[in-house]
């Protein structure tokens, strides 16, 4: 059987603040040609993304990085910041000194995205950037050459009507990072599905993070609060599993449903064990996704689709994660990377979304 993280892979980058200096010495560098595409040189493109601790990030995105560089033969410069946005300034800055063509940008949040992509565009370096939206001061084709990322609202609200279709009535809601664009994002879509469904009664709502920790010490003091919850809305599916952990601890899992975002390998596990009762996702190849984009911008290719692409996303439950298992992981197949490039195919169209037949 093909692992999830064999499938379903990206290609992420970040982005923060630099120095003049760094950008100086970025344009001086000659070691690579810049953005605007010379067809015959090697194309090397930088990743930055928040953290590898986890299996979206870590393993998941960063195979499918990996993915798109071997299929179209480029060179993939790949760092994490480990959440942290002084960190994720130093990465790309070096990125940058190193000569990459293209980068991907996966932003620890959107306080880094101004000053990376002013010095990206100082070296004449195009970005593509992924999952966290950079905020509406950037502008996209001129600060930046796309946004790829999910649809957070409907993801959120995909979580919370799993919920309420499968009869929750009293929920707990273990939230991202506040202030983020897919922790409002996700809520915002919670609170579409409460306000459709006035019977239905949200208990109480915590910003947590988006690990395992995080989740685990929020629900734990949640549930110490509301034993009576019957459905949990989480962030992601990392939280998600914490939680499903001490619903088991409590012996509840008959009477308290748990849903996530992300589509983790564990997550299929538990889902498949009548444990962990939805999930959504399959966003990691935003960052494959990216890569394609970015290594056709650095080929001088231009961009023709939309500017701010919101991908549909895979909704799996206790119901149907047999099908999905059959269709996405059973399978020997994997994203045809390179025939998604305009550089490699000009009468391609950009496709950014994944359905489940």
């Amino acid at each position: 059987m093909m692992n999830m993280k064999k499938v379903l892979t990206m290609v992420l980058a970040g982005c923060m603040v630099f120095g003049l200096a760094g950008c100086e010495k970025a344009s001086d560098s000659g070691s690579a040609d810049k953005g605007g595409g010379n067809a015959d040189a090697e194309i090397t493109i930088g990743y930055s993304f928040p953290g590898s601790n986890n299996e979206f990030w870590g393993s998941n995105a960063l195979n499918s990085a990996k993915q798109a560089a071997e299929a179209l033969g480029f060179k993939l410069i790949a760092d994490d910041c480990d959440y942290d946005q002084a960190e994720q300034i130093s990465d790309v800055d070096s990125m940058i000194s190193s000569g990459i063509n293209a980068l991907v940008l996966a932003p620890q949040d959107a306080s880094v995205c101004a000053g990376i992509t002013a010095a990206c565009k100082a070296a004449d370096i195009p970005v593509v950037i992924i999952d966290r939206w950079p905020g509406d001061d950037l502008k996209a084709g001129e600060d930046y050459v796309c946004f790829i990322g999910p649809d957070d609202e409907q993801a959120g609200y995909d979580i919370a009507m799993s919920l309420i279709d499968s009869g929750c009535k009293k929920l707990l809601g273990v939230g991202g990072v506040q202030g983020t664009s897919v922790g409002e994002g996700r809520k915002a879509g919670l609170d579409k599905a409460l306000k459709e469904n006035p019977d239905v009664e949200l208990l109480q709502y915590e910003y947590a993070g988006d690990t395992w920790d995080d989740g685990d010490k929020a629900f734990r003091n949640l549930y110490q609060a509301h034993s009576e919850v019957d459905g949990v809305w989480c962030f992601n599916d990392s939280m998600a599993l914490a939680t499903v952990n001490v619903v088991k601890e409590e012996g509840k899992l008959e009477k308290i449903k748990v849903g996530g975002m992300d589509l983790l390998s564990n997550s299929v596990e538990s889902m498949e064990a009548k444990e962990l009762w939805f999930s959504t996702g399959g966003h990691y190849m935003e960052a494959g996704f990216g890569a394609v984009v970015a290594y056709d911008a650095a080929k001088g290719v231009e961009y023709n689709g939309e500017e701010k692409v919101q991908m549909s996303l895979l909704r799996v439950d206790q119901t149907n994660v047999g099908e999905f298992k059959e269709q996405f992981l059973d399978k020997e197949q994997s994203y045809d990377w390179a025939g998604a490039s305009r550089a490699e195919n000009p009468d391609v169209e950009y496709n950014f979304n994944l359905t489940l037949e």
